[in-house]
């Protein structure tokens, strides 16, 4: 067996068919796939910005930052969940095809977890972009020009990573619980588009 191909059973599938896989399902489920960005983007947007913003030392301003970081994130993993659970139940006929033919249990969890890091990833970047730029306007209007010197811009560059981070985190935990079970289904059951 070539190092490039992975055997699954009695197919012999390449690295770039899982890839090509999760971007054609991407392309096919666009409606669920913008979704999923903008809630991914809104979030690390949102979680930039109270990372770069100006934090007093009162002590219940610090709570209502943590707060808000908090039920920023928990709105962000229901509605990526849910994403993600609509997207893997439509594709149980996919699933159970493929299922048909050989896939193993593994084959299927990778190519769901594949699709929703690629979406967390874009998302994170798009959030990031979003949340320097919403930082950088909102640090504008309060500081003027001593935009640099109101902001937390020290450690920029972790912050950017933090960001990055829990984009990514969110599709893939968002897409853990659904992907598993897909996975676990037996392929007659898929193939009747149940569970």
């Amino acid at each position: 067996m070539s190092r490039n191909l992975w055997e699954i059973k009695r197919l012999r599938l390449k690295p770039e068919l899982i890839w090509s896989m999760a971007l054609s399902s991407l392309r096919l489920r666009m409606g669920r796939t913008l979704l999923t960005l903008l809630t991914v983007s809104a979030c690390c947007a949102f979680l930039l910005f109270l990372l770069t913003a100006p934090i007093s030392d009162d002590p219940a301003d610090r709570q209502m930052w943590g707060l808000m970081i908090t039920l920023s994130l928990l709105v962000s993993v229901a509605g990526v969940l849910n994403t993600m659970l609509m997207s893997v139940t439509q594709r149980y006929r996919e699933i159970g095809t493929i299922k048909c033919l050989g896939a193993l249990d593994s084959f299927v969890l990778l190519s769901v977890m594949l699709e929703s890091a690629l979406l967390g990833l874009t998302g994170a970047l798009l959030g990031i972009v979003g949340g320097l730029i919403l930082s950088f306007g909102m640090g504008l209007l309060d500081a003027g020009a001593g935009v640099f010197a109101a902001a937390y811009w020290s450690g920029l560059g972790w912050k950017i990573l933090v960001s990055a981070f829990v984009g990514l985190a969110l599709t893939t935990l968002g897409a853990a619980f659904p992907a598993a079970v897909a996975a676990r289904m037996p392929p007659v059951e898929a193939m009747r588009g149940e569970k």
